[in-house]
């Protein structure tokens, strides 16, 4: 073998190599870039299942449910999640609430159970309180929805496709207003 054609079987064989690895690298990259998106007004919510306090899972498929669908992303350390907490526990009490199926996705995690069924059981939340939770790298119900910071609300229709998204700022006569539109058939 001549000295030239081994130099472009190496020079060829170390194309492929870096190929290779670049496709290897940028692989999970779109996948999680899509993952961590904020969904936007008419993109379906996802179908999840969550432990609630007492380890008991509970499912949502928000296109089956038949009635909207309203998600609250908070944390127990979080001042604006218990501004707007009290907000939403009267919202679900009256006429509308009892048309629509809202969900207490809390982020902290497990380690912090005992500070979130303290403050549950203080606000008396009358609509299930679920912990996201890891599976691999991702959380569960959050990452799907782009969810970075708390609190963040959506809420979607009948069909299960988003009408509303509010991220840190929760204006609840907006929810309101979106709720009473998004339960009347």
């Amino acid at each position: 073998m001549s000295l030239t054609h081994r130099n472009r079987s190496l020079r060829g064989a170390a194309v492929l190599l870096f190929a290779g690895v670049l496709l290897v690298w940028l692989a999970p990259a779109a996948p999680a870039a899509e993952m961590f998106r904020l969904r936007e007004p008419g993109e379906p919510l996802p179908s999840m299942t969550l432990n609630d306090m007492d380890g008991v899972p509970h499912t949502l498929d928000p296109a089956s449910v038949g009635r909207p669908v309203l998600l609250f992303f908070w944390s127990v350390y979080c001042p604006n999640c218990k501004e707007a907490m009290p907000a939403l526990v009267e919202l679900s009490a009256g006429a509308v609430g009892e048309q629509v199926e809202v969900w207490a996705i809390n982020v902290d995690g497990e380690r912090f159970s005992n500070a979130v069924k303290v403050y549950v059981r203080d606000m008396q939340l009358p609509f299930p309180c679920v912990y996201d939770r890891l599976e691999g790298e991702y959380l569960v119900a959050a990452d799907p929805l782009g969810v970075s910071k708390t609190p963040t609300l959506y809420l979607a229709g009948r069909d299960g496709k988003i009408l509303l998204r509010q991220v840190v700022g929760i204006d609840t006569g907006a929810v309101a207003t979106a709720l009473r539109a998004a339960a009347t058939p």
